[in-house]
């Protein structure tokens, strides 16, 4: 079933798929979503209230319900959502291992199918789906590329690990949650828990460390970013550099995940 609908919406011209993403977008709104609610909260709590900027970021929050089977169906349609320059990127002059921080800047697969093809040895750090059908299933498209999906738990940490002093590249979205143990710092002057492996792994002065990730590009596609990032970087380093990231293009950010829980004191969440 999931192939099958993967594969035809992966056919649909992308302008239509934003268009129906239009409707899903006021129809979750009218309804006022939990997505929705989050979105809201989330930017209040970092900006105060913007209305505009909670609009424009769940119209791309609901395009991303298409984004993703629409890569998943033909991975080569990334080429399509991004500036031709991107297409183009290589790391050809870099001598060491690479370790890849990033963030969850539209779409996440995207970003893994052009770095799985510029990269050899690329290992990616992913947090598996609930459905175990579908799992199966974005798993192996996901590795379609060359690259090695890792599971973000204490099994597949210790493979990342062993990987790493293996000297293979390494990537992530690192502006999640963690699951068990981080760092508390600050995201936009506000409190949160966050994934400190990137700076135990820079410290580490075994790999060269980049920041990648989408920006606003030219007709609707996304622009890439590459930035070398001196090691070894803090927790404190990696939010700037997100933050900087986001307010190139702050609609971009995926907003409706519930960053502000796990936090210290009487609140733990503000959801």
């Amino acid at each position: 079933m999931f192939p099958i609908l993967f594969k035809l919406i992966s056919l649909v011209p992308w302008f239509l798929l934003v268009g129906i993403s239009r409707i899903f977008a006021y129809i979750m709104m009218a309804f006022n979503s939990s997505q929705y609610r989050v979105t809201i909260n989330n930017i209040n709590h970092c900006f105060g209230e913007n209305k505009s900027l909670i609009k424009k970021s769940f119209f791309r929050t609901a395009e991303l319900i298409f984004e993703y089977p629409y890569v998943w169906g033909r991975p080569n349609n990334y080429k399509k959502l991004i500036e031709k320059d991107s297409a183009e990127f290589n790391f050809i002059n870099e001598k060491k291992p690479i370790l890849l921080f990033s963030m969850h800047m539209g779409c996440v697969d995207t970003m893994l199918f052009l770095m799985s093809e510029k990269l050899k040895n690329l290992n990616i750090i992913y947090t598996p789906a609930k459905n175990q059908n579908l799992e199966k299933i974005t798993k192996r498209i996901r590795e379609s590329k060359g690259a090695n999906m890792i599971t973000a738990d204490s099994f597949g940490i210790k493979e990342l690990y062993r990987k790493f002093f293996l000297g293979q590249n390494i990537i992530m979205a690192s502006d999640l949650v963690p699951h068990k143990n981080g760092i508390y710092s600050e995201w936009f002057g506000k409190e949160c828990l966050c994934v400190d492996l990137v700076e135990k792994l820079s410290n580490k002065g075994t790999h060269a460390l980049y920041f990648v990730y989408f920006s606003k590009g030219t007709n609707r596609k996304y622009k890439f970013n590459c930035k070398k990032v001196e090691s070894p970087m803090s927790v404190d380093k990696m939010n700037e550099y997100f933050e900087h990231a986001i307010m190139e293009s702050p609609e971009l950010y995926g907003w409706e995940y519930k960053k502000f829980r796990k936090l210290r004191g009487e609140n733990k969440n503000i959801y």
